[in-house]
């Protein structure tokens, strides 16, 4: 497997660069825009186990970019099995108060740049029979304040995966996307290294707790695999249940955030 990750110096693209090394990976190529010496790091990691790694430099939101990358991991690893477009930005604000370039710049990195990226690389993955998983979100499969314009970008990133999906099927390539729920990575740390908050938080999740970037990458691997090859065009929900979990929290109705139901009213 030879496959190109953006966004690999952390979180979840760092986790599946782990991963598909640790699955015996041939190639990889990682590129991310900042924390390059943590991407250096993880490659230096990496080529002790046998795999070859690459690395850019690669600011997304220029349009040449990911044509680009592409053309230097074909350079690098000799081809191309899988594509992960993990690259990603959000800027909390409300609808009401998000600017143009605010707006244009969340959907360049997380919408255009990722049609760019697997634009590029279709003549290598038809090539290969290859796969693209793109990371979306659950906050692009329902709305979440105060999101703005990420949750939009978000939902459409999942249709343009979908439509790759129908368009590419006849030559051989695959196209998913994986929405993760809530996730303890470097970005979000700020949120659990609040006791309270972090605790309140995996109490909505029905399986009681917050992913780690390794259970994102762990459905990632899977999607770019061969046990997965009869999977296109779909959108995998990665959150403990949490996105189908609104009316377990009905008032009145709803089990506790345990997952226990009400205790009957004394005297009854």
């Amino acid at each position: 497997m030879r496959v190109v990750i953006t966004g690999a110096s952390r979180g979840i693209g760092r986790a599946t660069a782990l991963k598909l090394a640790a699955d015996g990976a041939e190639a990889l190529t990682l590129c991310d825009v900042a924390y390059l010496d943590e991407l250096e790091a993880l490659a230096a990691n990496l080529r002790t186990s046998g795999c070859k790694v690459r690395t850019l430099r690669a600011d997304m939101a220029r349009p040449n970019e990911p044509a680009r990358v592409i053309a230097s991991a074909v350079k690098a690893m000799g081809g191309i099995s899988g594509v992960v477009g993990n690259a990603g930005i959000a800027a909390p604000a409300r609808l009401v108060d998000l600017d143009v370039p605010t707006w244009d710049r969340i959907f360049d990195i997380n919408l255009r740049a990722n049609w760019l990226l697997a634009k590029a690389a279709h003549p290598y993955l038809k090539k290969s029979n290859g796969s693209i998983v793109m990371l979306a979100s659950m906050a692009g499969v329902m709305p979440q304040l105060p999101t703005g314009a990420y949750s939009p970008a978000k939902a459409a990133l999942i249709m343009l995966t979908e439509m790759m999906a129908m368009e590419w099927a006849p030559d051989g390539i695959r196209a998913n996307s994986v929405c993760p729920g809530f996730v303890h990575t470097s970005m979000t740390d700020a949120i659990y290294s609040k006791p309270g908050l972090a605790r309140d938080r995996a109490r909505l999740v029905p399986l009681g707790r917050v992913a780690k970037p390794g259970d994102i990458a762990d459905a990632i691997a899977f999607l770019l695999g061969p046990e997965a090859s009869y999977i296109t065009g779909q959108s995998l929900l990665v959150d403990g249940g949490l996105t189908r979990s609104i009316l377990n929290h009905v008032p009145g109705v709803a089990a506790t955030p345990q997952g226990k139901p009400p205790g009957r009213p004394k005297g009854k």
